[in-house]
């Protein structure tokens, strides 16, 4: 398998952030993660609001089995602190084959910026977004195709298909129509798919 193009699409996949009210209870999503049609690990999400803060807690080990043997190993972790829709601080670590990485960010509220925060449909309106690994802000375009029923946890659910575009980045995402963020599938190299399916 290609390292770098699995790289790629986990990277982007580290963060997001629901629209929460202040009331709302901590949250908790998990997806199955396939390399087309093999398993290779799990993404984690825990949202926890605090007041007009939230905070993100995600882990992402990834492993691409040849044989008996792991012929390829990635471990992302992030936390972020979110104040409403805007990122106040990014913190993240990940192990990209024994390489590690990491970026210790604090952002300008003003600004507004955001990450690849697929559980808030008000990413679907921006142009830019930030790199979770490395810190770099990503210019992207965001289109909807159009609407169509899935598969979620084995019964069907009408959805809005979103595709983004950017740099080195080809992902659909599936929305439902209260906005809930429900399947994504990335192309990596050489035409394979990484695919999200919510446990």
């Amino acid at each position: 398998m290609d390292r770098y193009g699995l790289r790629v699409a986990c990277v982007l996949l580290l963060c997001g952030i629901a629209t929460a009210s202040a009331a709302e209870p901590q949250r908790h999503w998990n997806f199955r993660v396939y390399l087309d049609q093999t398993l290779i690990g799990y993404h984690d999400f825990t949202l926890t609001p605090t007041g007009e803060m939230r905070g993100l807690q995600s882990t992402a080990p990834f492993a691409a089995r040849i044989l008996f043997f792991t012929a390829y190993h990635y471990d992302p972790q992030a936390t972020e602190d979110w104040r409403r829709n805007c990122l106040s601080r990014l913190d993240s670590r990940s192990e990209d084959d024994g390489k590690m990485l990491q970026v210790h960010a604090s952002y300008v509220l003003s600004d507004c910026a955001m990450t690849f925060a697929y559980w808030n449909p008000a990413i679907l309106r921006r142009t830019h977004l930030i790199n979770p690994e490395t810190g770099v802000d990503v210019p992207v375009t965001i289109t909807l195709i159009g609407e169509q029923d899935i598969p979620v946890r084995n019964a069907p659910v009408p959805a809005r298909h979103y595709h983004l575009q950017g740099p080195k980045v080809d992902i659909d995402l599936w929305y439902s129509t209260e906005g809930d963020w429900l399947a994504l599938e990335s192309v990596v190299e050489k035409g394979r798919r990484v695919r999200y399916v919510l446990n």
